[in-house]
């Protein structure tokens, strides 16, 4: 279960809000349409306020103002990497190196891809957007390992939470089992379930899972 990783196919929108009158609207349809993380940094919004995530205008509203409220137009964005992104956009000829991919129009691993906490580039188009959005930012990439850390230690609790169960269980199956030792076993699977359920919860956040 890791966040930081760049989709391998292009998304196809499945969300159809149609045509809505401010693109602030579209919001909870982009949240849903990119499960939660931001398209250039893959932080899930699950870790923060929603107010630190927005909508992002892949072509720059000055420069393209006719699709200020077009869907196609628009990505689920944290703010940082909304605010660096900004009015960016290729000059003629520079199409092929200095743009910022989306997961729409591109195969995003193509371009990037995380090493633990860390962004590496893979492509001229990525090392414009690793620049341009500051992606290895130490603080992010601290936030990241952290975010990583502790899920790995979610994830060990849970593997042996359900290790633990499995055995018990085993154990309850005993036909020579007494009633007094099917009842304690009985309430430690209560408690495992509890303790299966508490880091399912955890993770999911931490991952931008339900």
């Amino acid at each position: 279960m890791n966040p930081f990783v760049y989709p391998k196919s292009k998304h196809s929108r499945r969300e159809r809000p149609g045509q809505l009158a401010r693109y602030q609207l579209y919001k909870p349809y982009l949240r849903r349409e990119f499960a939660k993380k931001c398209v250039y940094c893959r932080l899930p919004d699950t870790m923060g306020p929603l107010e630190a995530f927005g909508v992002d205008h892949y072509r720059p509203k000055k420069k393209f103002p006719h699709l200020v409220t077009a869907y196609a137009n628009l990505f689920y964005c944290c703010n940082p990497c909304n605010r660096r992104k900004g009015e960016d956009w290729p000059r003629p000829g520079e199409e092929g190196t200095e743009i910022v991919p989306n997961p729409c129009d591109h195969k995003m691993s193509k371009h990037l891809r995380f090493k633990r906490g860390t962004v590496e580039s893979l492509s001229p188009p990525g090392a414009h957007t690793l620049r341009l959005l500051d992606l290895n930012d130490p603080k992010a990439v601290a936030y990241r390992e952290f975010i990583l850390a502790t899920i790995g230690m979610w994830q060990e609790k849970l593997e042996s939470a359900q290790r633990t169960a499995r055995e018990l269980r085993k154990k309850r199956r005993a036909p020579s089992l007494s009633a007094a030792e099917g009842g304690r076993i009985d309430s430690a699977l209560s408690r495992l379930e509890h303790i299966e359920a508490e880091c399912s919860a955890h993770l999911d956040r931490l991952a931008g899972g339900p």
